[in-house]
């Protein structure tokens, strides 16, 4: 799902491959489950929710007002399957450990966008008229405001390595993936991705400078070797953001705009036409993939593709569309709260992962607000492996938790409530 070989790899096309490894992991859920007398489903917090999300996801497909066509179509394909995706997880990750792996595989898948985006930026590979790096660096990330969102939600992760790993060479290469994730952010000239690193720097510089200084340093020099290469133009639309917030804010189109100003006076446009036709169509929405033909003529900024990821939400399926959407924001930010908390001084691994997952959900809600994709997968694998651990570690007494460090590393056996060491 992360990686998508097939774009670079055009043979695979054929072959489903993402279709394939989710029937694969189906059969082998349900062989576990019949083997070990497990129920099928899960239903935790997240599942319950992704299951309404299908109900009302097929009823917006099916009996939306303007869905004049019930095909299959990519936005109701991308709901389901993302949606099934989440249950699996909720239903397979038992165990703290198996969280962990659901985490470490998607660090581990992602460093394929951290080579592409090195690689476009080595290749000079830019778009449009300035510096930005655009390119198939994955399925994902197909243009520069989507790498850097995608950039600012894995950085906690990254970081999350960097604090707790075991192992000396993979702390410091998870600092090094780290610098390189906020460099590649800046290279795509993403002002949606600055603002996430802005807020970013707020929360985790506090506990830098009191418990990694050295880390500080490396990273502070790193950084500034490497922000020559960043460039002239990407520096000049990051000075802009104010300027083009007050655009946004005000609504007054300047008689000379830059494409930048633009930029935010269209996205208020499409804001504006989209609320006003929630507002319209307020309880189920318009559909899946309503025919745009309908409401152009009154509503023409909420056709196409709306990037604000609740408000497109709402535009299939309405105020119930929208309150699912923050209820997948809620989960893991609630969810990590609470594990944070609640091992904070017993297990600081755990409470660390606690800690990146409700930091993910932060920078999924504020990217979020820029982009189209409101049931966006990696989201949906963090609401199901947010609610998982909830449901595992909250079951655990944490005065009787051992910490990390006291853990047995190779142990041969998968244990609830152990990582693994790393």
């Amino acid at each position: 799902m992360i990686v998508q070989p097939q774009h670079r790899f055009m043979f695979l096309y054929p072959f489903r491959i993402a279709n394939l490894c989710m029937i694969i992991a189906t059969g082998l859920h349900v062989f576990s489950c019949l083997t070990e007398g497990r129920p099928l489903i899960r239903f935790g917090p997240a599942t319950k929710l992704a299951l309404a999300l299908l109900g009302f996801g097929l009823l917006s497909q099916y009996a939306g007002v303007f869905q004049t066509s019930t095909a299959w179509n990519g936005y109701i394909d991308m709901l389901v399957k993302n949606a099934y995706t989440l249950i699996l997880i909720e239903a397979m990750a038992l165990t703290v450990d198996r969280v962990w792996a659901v985490h470490t595989t998607l660090a581990i898948a992602s460093l394929w966008w951290i080579k592409g985006g090195l690689r476009l930026s080595a290749a000079g590979a830019t778009w449009g008229m300035g510096d930005r790096i655009m390119g198939p660096a994955a399925g994902l990330v197909q243009d520069p405001n989507f790498f850097a969102y995608m950039m600012g939600v894995f950085i906690p992760l990254y970081f999350y390595y960097y604090r707790h790993a075991h192992k000396a060479y993979i702390r410091w290469g998870a600092l090094a993936v780290t610098l390189f994730a906020v460099f590649i952010s800046l290279r795509t000239g993403s002002r949606s991705g600055m603002i996430q690193l802005f807020l970013l720097g707020l929360i985790l510089f506090p506990r830098l400078v009191r418990e990694e200084k050295r880390a500080l340093a490396i990273a502070g020099l790193g950084l500034f070797l490497l922000l020559p290469f960043v460039g002239e133009q990407n520096f000049e639309r990051f000075r802009k953001i104010p300027r083009s917030i007050a655009a946004y804010l005000s609504g007054t189109p300047e008689l000379h705009m830059d494409p930048d100003t633009y930029s935010s006076m269209e996205r208020r446009t499409k804001n504006t036409d989209t609320l006003a036709l929630i507002k319209k169509h307020p309880l189920f929405g318009v559909g899946m993939s309503p025919d745009e033909r309908l409401f152009a003529q009154d509503y023409w900024g909420a056709t196409g593709q709306v990037h604000c990821e609740i408000l497109m939400a709402g535009r299939q399926m309405g105020l119930i569309g929208m309150a699912m959407h923050v209820g997948f924001l809620v989960i893991p930010f609630l969810m990590g709260w609470r594990v944070q908390r609640r091992f904070g001084s017993t297990w600081p691994a755990l409470s660390g992962l606690g800690f990146m997952i409700k930091l993910q959900a932060i920078m999924f809600g504020l990217g979020g607000l820029f982009l189209p994709l409101p049931w966006h997968p990696i989201l949906m694998i963090l609401a199901g492996s947010s609610s998982a651990l909830w449901s595992t570690a909250g079951a655990l007494d944490p005065s009787g938790v051992p910490s990390l460090s006291e853990v047995p590393a190779e142990t041969g056996e998968e244990t609830p409530g152990l990582l693994p060491a790393t």
